[in-house]
């Protein structure tokens, strides 16, 4: 049978890119990123030149982000003015931006592997340049192998291998389907084609079932509040006094036995220096309550300014976690002097807070919450940071109305779900227009707000200690397996290439 054209190929890796997010949330058909993956590492063991697997690895990339995170043109749009176009165009910059890596990785599949050399390679540097995306140029962990398997058997590895380790076994369940397509007149070839699947999928099943973490403590009982508070109205100061008193009237209504209650990132929109007899009253009110608010604020100290949380209880000293991972072109400006013009003109004032440098767990009677702000919770590195700090569970702000009735919460949402999974740490997630939800120590939603109203989520999580081989070794064991399959794969490529001299 001859061999599609180059364009056709082209084609068709632009195809299955364009429908890789299907395998993410909202839409979360988890087996599809099998299915996508079977379809590109086919197209690249037909194609010898490098430069032309590049191509392919580029088209697939580029609509996978084209379409991913098209979100993000509903933020340029709406609240830096840009029309359309423009907005669509800093898109497609990202994507093409992130399509580089996964043209990274066909590229040198096909410049230093061969036959069963590359078979092995390919899933090993699918996931290794999407752990590489996630930490150069302060890193974008969106749309990873690993996430689409948050809720699948084959994330019973997170905990040990983490959500990498996760997106490896399903790029290797993938390459085994092509090698049996490719060898499908080879009946041991078949057979041991299905053994091998049986014994990831047995493995996986197996890891999943392992605690590394137990109970400590009692249930603790929060309130979790979820304002709905318009982005056009949060920043108009004519509207912070009633933002204010919203909030207010919200922590007043929480029940009785709640313990801790929480508001979203930047729920009271100004300067805890604004607010001094406020925050006077709540720590009053604390108290005499009994209760802890753990509340999203800007915070000044001297001229530095940061994205934080404000934990009161009761009289103690006010403690704060300052967002670290700031987002660059929002919260920062890479390159100021030489971007900084530009930003400005879209976005006055924006781009102005400062990097905070932990602690990364807040004491919450007699518990650790592992402190995020907003992604932050999408990288596992930062997660990690609470984790090694002591915390019995996750606590995360954030502000997802930026992005209007998008994707873009419901994926982030299934990040927090898999970052629950790798640590098994229950995560407790308050917004501001959603998705406020509980999560439990295995990934499993318990209970959510609806989207884009107004509501308190009461519930109850259990501390966990211990921590997981992740936990404890982040992503060395993942990036040690990786090495020895590439070295093998390298070998089998030597061995294949001698026997063809």
């Amino acid at each position: 049978m001859k061999k599609p054209s180059f364009p056709l190929r082209l084609l068709a890796a632009l195809i299955l890119g364009a429908a890789w997010p299907l395998a993410f949330a909202p839409f979360a058909w988890w087996p599809l990123a099998i299915a996508l993956l079977f379809g590109l590492f086919w197209l690249a063991i037909t194609e010898e030149r490098p430069q032309r697997l590049a191509a392919l690895g580029a088209g697939f990339g580029f609509a996978a982000f084209a379409a991913g995170t098209s979100w993000i043109a509903i933020t340029l749009h709406n609240f830096a003015n840009m029309d359309w176009a423009l907005a669509g165009a800093a898109v497609a910059l990202l994507a093409a931006c992130c399509a580089v890596y996964a043209a990274l990785a066909l590229w040198l599949a096909g410049r230093f592997f061969v036959g069963n050399g590359r078979l092995l390679a390919l899933p090993v540097l699918w996931t290794l340049v999407e752990w590489a995306r996630a930490r150069l140029f302060t890193g974008f962990p969106w749309l990873a192998t690993g996430y689409t398997q948050t809720h699948a058997f084959l994330g019973g590895f997170a905990p040990w291998l983490g959500q990498y380790g996760v997106g490896l076994a399903t790029a290797g369940v993938a390459v085994i389907l092509v090698y049996m397509l490719q060898r499908r007149q080879s009946r041991p070839v078949l057979l041991g084609g299905v053994v091998s699947l049986l014994v990831i999928s047995g493995a996986a099943m197996a890891a999943g079932s392992v605690s590394f973490t137990h109970p400590v403590g009692k249930p603790l009982r929060v309130s979790l509040l979820q304002g709905n508070i318009a982005i056009s109205e949060k920043w108009n100061a004519a509207k912070v006094s009633a933002i204010l008193h919203h909030y207010v009237n919200m922590i007043l209504q929480t029940p009785p036995d709640t313990r801790l209650i929480v508001l979203p990132e930047t729920a009271f929109p100004l300067f805890q220096t604004e607010i001094p007899s406020l925050i006077e009253q709540l720590q009053q009110w604390s108290a005499t309550h009994r209760k802890i608010l753990l509340i999203g604020i800007p915070e000044e100290v001297g001229r530095k300014y940061y994205n934080a949380a404000m934990e009161i209880d009761g009289k103690a000293p006010l403690r704060w976690y300052r967002k670290e991972h700031l987002v660059p072109f929002g919260e920062y400006i890479p390159m100021p002097v030489l971007l900084g013009p530009l930003v400005h003109h879209f976005l006055p004032g924006l781009g102005s807070f400062s990097f905070g440098d932990g602690p990364y767990a807040l004491p919450v009677d007699g518990q650790k919450a592992g402190m995020t702000i907003c992604y932050e919770e999408s990288f596992s590195r930062d997660v990690r940071k609470g984790v090694r700090e002591g915390a019995t569970f996750l606590l995360n702000i954030s502000d997802y109305a930026w992005y209007g009735h998008s994707i873009a919460a419901a994926q982030s949402l299934q990040m927090a779900a898999m970052q629950s999974r790798q640590e098994q740490k229950p995560d407790v997630r308050a917004t501001n227009t959603g998705i406020t939800a509980l999560i439990s120590p295995h990934g499993r939603v318990i209970s959510q707000l609806p989207q884009f109203v107004g509501g308190t989520l009461n519930g109850a999580i259990q501390p966990m200690s211990g921590e997981t081989p992740f936990g404890r070794w982040g992503s060395l064991p993942y990036l040690l397996l990786s090495s020895v399959l590439l070295l093998l794969a390298l070998v089998l490529s030597r061995r294949q290439s001698s026997s063809r001299q």
